[in-house]
């Protein structure tokens, strides 16, 4: 006769077991209503947690999938083409999108689940209360676990991707913005954005690393002091995930900078302590944009999207000047210039130095 643990341990294999059956036969079943709904086995369990949850945001969807941003956008606008979802304004907050089922379509949802419905309803029926109470503790107990163990395994590949000495990242979440602050200064820096990432931050430095620190969607990054031989020796590479809008603060001035935002969402820049010799591509704006740089600019590019509206307005000076199609030598005190539709435009640039300028472009890109 097998021992009290010994027959435990027979009931854990069969139910280890079983359960894997059980996950292979639902995969295989859903692929199977997917494919009658005409949409992919991915696309079909997002629609089924809509159905489920209700009305999310893009970044809640991929939180509850553990998919990366961009594929959660992909998957989006799938389901969206397919007329099984849309995405319309939160009532709550007419800022955000939200993502919900079409309510003219879950018949159709429906109506492939009621067969096999009525047969679990049959099966459900020769267990006691007591029994269907225990096996709902166990599969939303089950359910909780396997969601973590999901996270657990995509932060272990994204840490074995991230161990390099000298790099950052932190996970995305269900964050809607975020802001980067260097707070000290930084020579050498190169950033860029990454709608597809599933990080909301990757930073990589060469040099002495700073201290780099993440709360709330706000990524702090800060140098200790150094001398200005050691300052010229820093280089930072880091990555936006650009599903999201961004603010932009470089504090204590910046060089040798090279900026491809041209993928990010962005909701403004501010350089304060000057810039110099860098290149900024900056996207199609959302809304008013400002761009501004305190502490005076030399060998700065900004390269605008072609045909987007955009103020310039320097304070100091300026020597050097190239405004889009306007060629200026030296000019003394205040000047602006302006797109012609710059005043009636709802998506603009609002560009401001001061401090003075030198070499200073504003060109179509």
């Amino acid at each position: 006769m097998s021992s009290g643990r010994g027959k435990r341990a027979e009931l854990m294999e069969g139910l280890g077991r079983e359960l894997r059956n059980f996950s292979d036969q639902d995969v295989l079943f859903s692929q199977a209503l997917a494919d009658r709904l005409g949409i992919n086995l991915t696309d079909f369990k997002c629609l089924s947690i809509l159905e489920r949850t209700g009305a999310v945001t893009a970044g809640q969807l991929a939180e509850l999938t553990g998919l990366t941003s961009g594929a959660v956008t992909g998957l989006i606008d799938r389901l969206e083409k397919a007329g099984f979802a849309r995405r319309v304004r939160d009532p709550k907050d007419r800022r955000h999108v939200i993502i919900e089922a079409v309510p003219e379509r879950g018949s159709d949802f429906e109506a492939l689940l009621g067969a096999s419905g009525r047969a679990m309803a049959e099966l459900c029926a020769g267990y006691s209360e007591e029994q269907l109470g225990l096996l709902l503790d166990f599969l939303t107990r089950g359910a909780t676990l396997l969601h973590g163990e999901t996270a657990s395994l995509r932060a272990e590949k994204g840490a074995r991707a991230a161990d390099a000495p000298g790099e950052f990242s932190a996970p995305l979440g269900s964050l809607e913005s975020a802001r980067l602050r260097f707070t000290s200064g930084v020579s050498h820096l190169t950033l860029r954005a990454d709608a597809g990432m599933a990080q909301l931050y990757v930073a990589r430095f060469e040099g002495r690393s700073p201290t780099v620190r993440e709360e709330g969607g706000s990524v702090q990054i800060q140098y200790p002091r150094f001398s200005l031989l050691d300052w010229r020796k820093l280089k930072a590479d880091v990555a936006l995930n650009g599903s999201i809008p961004w603010q932009i603060e470089l504090k204590g001035g910046v060089s040798k900078l090279n900026a491809d935002l041209s993928a990010l969402r962005l909701e403004s820049i501010e350089l304060t302590g000057g810039a110099s010799d860098g290149v900024v591509t900056l996207p199609r704006p959302s809304g008013v944009v400002p761009i501004r740089v305190v502490g005076g600019a030399s060998q700065l590019t900004l390269a605008l999207p072609t045909g987007v509206a955009a103020r310039l307005q320097v304070k100091g000076g300026v020597s050097k000047l190239a405004f889009l199609a306007q060629r200026l030598g030296a000019v003394g005190g205040q000047m602006s210039l302006e797109t012609p539709d710059y005043k009636s435009a709802a998506d603009r640039f609002d560009i401001e130095i001061s401090g003075g300028a030198s070499n200073l472009t504003v060109e179509d890109r």
